[in-house]
């Protein structure tokens, strides 16, 4: 490849800041999640009065068929069965009746029996048995969800940031490009199109808006050239970015990390890995490790400010 990059701006220099909403975490799937840790130690005791999650046993009596039962089971608040039935549960004592005014006429329950549901405190020793890595007590694993959360959320909300950044580094260095390559880019990423294509039995200039769809994000063979024409500019520049940015970073692929994908690969798509290296070319790999790596070390940056 004869393109090169002569200067590179300074990722650094750019303000991701403002294009960051701040973090905040959902307390209510994070008390959710500590809950369901003890699950394998619920209990069910005979009550008296219905709460929320308790199993109910009940007797329906309606002019409506559907709601007309001597013998009724269901979890008061799950709405698994009825959900104005089941709200209506709870709060109930054992042999306390009440009705319910539903679209398919009034329903009177009274309630024959409660089994309530006693979960235990969340513990170590349940945090324990889940054998997480430097995860030891309730404390560790309530900040082990907040930092699951911390990336679910920066996964989402730093894609425009990535883009401002790649942009603004990309406008800001100064490169020279080769048209040359840049069509041996596109031209490998057609080929790689192709052989997948293929080993699925179909042609890919020949493949309708439906064979696409799923498959790759546009309508037409003609579309797909489009795309990768109009993408390959950049891929090409990131994957430069991405070559420089390895030079101080020590990041490095090459057989051995191609022999690692390939084994990986094969056994994903369950293809031999012959069909593998077919579909995915050392040069392929190679060019999308650099290019990656540049959106990994922007990436990376952004994840500072989050």
């Amino acid at each position: 490849m004869k393109s090169r990059i002569l200067k590179v701006k300074d990722y650094r220099e750019v303000d991701v800041e403002p294009l960051l909403r701040p973090f905040v975490p959902d307390e209510t799937a994070l008390e959710a999640e500590l809950r369901r840790l003890t699950n394998p130690y619920i209990r069910w005791e005979p009550g008296e009065e219905v709460s929320a999650g308790d199993q109910v046993v009940c007797r329906l009596l309606s002019d409506c068929p559907r709601y007309n039962k001597e013998k009724v089971r269901f979890v008061a608040g799950s709405g698994m069965f009825q959900r104005e039935l089941e709200n209506l549960s709870i709060g109930m004592r054992v042999g306390e009746t009440r009705e319910a005014g539903l679209p398919e006429g009034k329903v009177s329950l009274t309630l024959a029996g409660v089994m309530n549901r006693v979960a235990p405190e969340p513990s170590d020793e349940m945090v324990e048995k889940l054998e997480l890595d430097g995860v030891h007590t309730v404390a560790e694993y309530r900040a082990y969800l907040l930092e699951q959360q911390r990336e679910a959320a920066f996964g989402q909300d730093s894609f425009e940031a990535l883009k401002k950044l790649t942009r603004e580094v990309i406008s800001g260095s100064e490169f020279i490009l080769y048209r040359e390559d840049w069509a041996e880019a596109i031209n490998r990423e057609l080929d790689r199109c192709r052989t997948l294509c293929r080993q699925e039995g179909m042609v890919l200039e020949e493949m309708t808006p439906e064979q696409f769809q799923g498959r790759i994000p546009v309508k037409s063979y003609h579309e797909l050239v489009a795309m990768l024409q109009y993408d390959g500019w950049d891929n090409l520049c990131r994957y430069l970015l991405g070559r420089r940015y390895a030079e101080t970073d020590s990041f490095h692929s090459g057989e051995a990390e191609y022999k690692a994908f390939i084994a990986d690969y094969a056994k994903t798509w369950r293809v031999s890995e012959e069909s593998a290296r077919e579909a995915n070319p050392f040069e392929n790999f190679i060019f999308n490790e650099y290019t990656g790596h540049a959106y990994t070390v922007l990436r990376n940056y952004i994840r500072e400010f989050y």
